[in-house]
């Protein structure tokens, strides 16, 4: 038996790239798979492609950004499977631009309500059902969240939040039986970066 096998996982960000590709890998386990992301339609086809191997997923449509939109998944979640296993906080965008270059900065105040928060209210909402499981949290945060890298600004900076959040909330849940892993990829070319 595998390890995520009748494990319920919620990937945000799954529609595309890392988010994707994690999905697939986790139906070859047979891990009930709670599919979010904005695009209703391309979570449509991956929750059919991930039927199509037998393995058990719901789509729902959810823009992290938004609070109750992550307390839906969460309950939906729960609704559909139970319980939750694992929140793979996933859901992301980047930027390809010089600081000085901005001519706007709702795109880092952007950045950081989709990179950041939306990572944090998944989690605050999950939490409870997490601590129930002894579950798993898994922020995908970036090798940018670790240093500094130029026209990446406020990427980096919503990264690094993530970073200290995610190793400040491993310490907090230290007896508790849930753990904090949190990914740090380098450059991954995906549908995010097509759209920076």
């Amino acid at each position: 038996m595998a390890v995520f096998t009748n494990k319920v996982v919620i990937v945000t960000g799954a529609s595309e790239g890392i988010g994707r590709a994690l999905s697939l890998a986790l139906a070859t386990q047979n891990a009930k798979l709670v599919l979010a992301a904005r695009n209703k339609d391309r979570l449509g086809e991956l929750e059919k492609e991930i039927q199509s191997k037998g393995a058990e997923a719901i789509s729902i449509a959810t823009d992290v950004t938004k609070k109750e939109e992550c307390e839906n998944l969460i309950n939906e979640a729960v609704k559909a499977f139970g319980q939750i296993d694992v929140l793979v906080n996933n859901a992301g965008r980047t930027m390809w631009t010089h600081f000085e270059d901005i001519t706007d900065l709702s795109l880092i105040e952007d950045l950081m309500q989709l990179n950041y928060m939306g990572s944090v209210y998944c989690t605050f909402y999950a939490l409870p059902w997490l601590k129930k499981t002894k579950g798993l949290i898994v922020p995908v945060a970036s090798v940018a969240g670790l240093t500094g890298v130029p026209s990446r600004t406020g990427y980096s900076a919503s990264k690094h939040a993530m970073i200290g959040f995610f190793d400040s909330l491993r310490v907090e849940l230290r007896d508790t039986g849930v753990s904090v892993t949190v990914v740090t990829p380098d450059f991954v070319l995906s549908e995010m970066h097509r759209r920076a």
